[in-house]
């Protein structure tokens, strides 16, 4: 009897320290995920999250930690999957609402945002954010309500008027060969949903340097009104890839860019003259530092735009010119937090650098 009432407390003992053992690993893995993904580590944040669910599969915690890190690698799909069972088992995990809401309206599914946002607010009325984000998606929603739509891959495709398939294929079309073409110079495709809004009751016209057209600004969503643009392709494969860089750029970066540098990737990739914007700043003789042109070019007259314009396409092909340019370390950098001018001195680039083609 003695022998086996050891046995007994040993084994108890045992499994306490093993338990104890799990916990304390659950914590240090936790901590490790979190951190990486605070510092832009993110596979090595999925790496420690995967792990500690290993041992604690229905914390809603880790759960939402594996489904940011997920939506910080692109994989959106396995990130509404982990952050809606992290739901499930605590409807009051906030964070986790707020993400799997935002996620859901860019890949395109505003009805489960809508929810996600209201069963959030049922436990936290008093959240003025999440108050204002479900108001600004039903509005979305009854804008879009009447829309037609079409999807293509990674793309969807909404038009506000009648819907033309001819003109979807054609911009599906130059959507695929233009995204792995940015990509592949960027060094990263992003995995979310791209919604393009075609407004087919709206004359086509070049609106990406119109900021006077609310609706061309990318906004999360590229809009484009595209009626005729049947008689002008070369014009509308341009406009098109241009605003296809913004979104490809937002969802590598993940956060604002200067202004300058991602409309001179745009201009970049669309194809824009680099000659004829030299030509343009030798006539006008001036110029408007590029630290000044960070912020936006919508409160600009024409004049000062269009330099502001030509400026950001020739800094970015300084940048291009240098053979094996890392455009994919300073992605990096930026999506960590650091800002341009913080970063673009590990390039052996400065501003008059970039500024030295048209501030002669």
């Amino acid at each position: 009897m003695p022998a086996r009432r050891a046995a007994a407390i040993f084994s108890f003992v045992l499994l306490a320290l093993i338990t104890l053992g799990a916990q304390s690993r659950v914590t240090e893995l936790n901590d490790a995920g979190w951190k990486a993904l605070r510092d832009g580590y993110h596979d090595k944040a999925a790496a420690f999250f995967a792990e500690a669910l290993t041992y604690r599969p229905d914390d809603p915690v880790l759960l939402m930690g594996a489904g940011a890190a997920a939506h910080e690698r692109g994989n959106q799909k396995e990130a509404m999957a982990q952050l809606r069972r992290a739901l499930e088992l605590d409807p009051r995990m906030i964070g986790a609402a707020k993400l799997l809401g935002s996620i859901a309206f860019d890949e395109g599914d505003v009805a489960l945002a809508i929810r996600t946002y209201e069963n959030a607010l049922a436990v936290a009325p008093n959240d003025a954010g999440l108050a204002r984000a479900l108001k600004a998606l039903r509005k979305d929603a009854d804008t879009h309500r009447a829309f037609s739509e079409s999807r293509y891959e990674r793309f969807r495709v909404l038009f506000e008027g009648r819907a033309e398939e001819s003109i979807a294929a054609q911009a599906t079309r130059v959507f695929n060969s233009a995204f792995f073409r940015i990509g592949g110079m960027l060094g990263e495709y992003p995995g979310q949903t791209i919604v393009a809004v075609l407004y087919t009751e709206q004359q086509f016209r070049d609106i990406t340097r119109a900021p006077q057209w609310s609706g061309g600004q990318y906004d999360g969503r590229i809009r484009i009104p595209v009626a005729g643009a049947e008689q002008k392709p070369e014009l509308f494969e341009q406009v098109m890839t241009h605003e296809l860089a913004h979104a490809v750029i937002d969802g590598i970066v993940g956060r604002p860019v200067p202004t300058w540098l991602n409309e001179g990737l745009a201009q970049y990739f669309d194809g824009s003259d680099a000659r004829g914007a030299s030509n343009r700043m030798k006539t006008a003789g001036r110029f408007i530092p590029l630290k000044n042109l960070e912020h936006g070019f919508g409160q600009m007259g024409s004049a000062d735009a269009r330099i502001a314009y030509d400026e950001s396409l020739l800094a970015v092909e300084v940048m291009a010119a240098r053979p094996g340019f890392g455009w994919t370390r300073l992605m990096s950098r930026l999506a960590g937090g650091q800002s341009f001018a913080e970063a673009i001195p590990n390039f052996g680039f400065s501003y008059s650098d970039l500024e030295a083609p048209f501030a002669k």
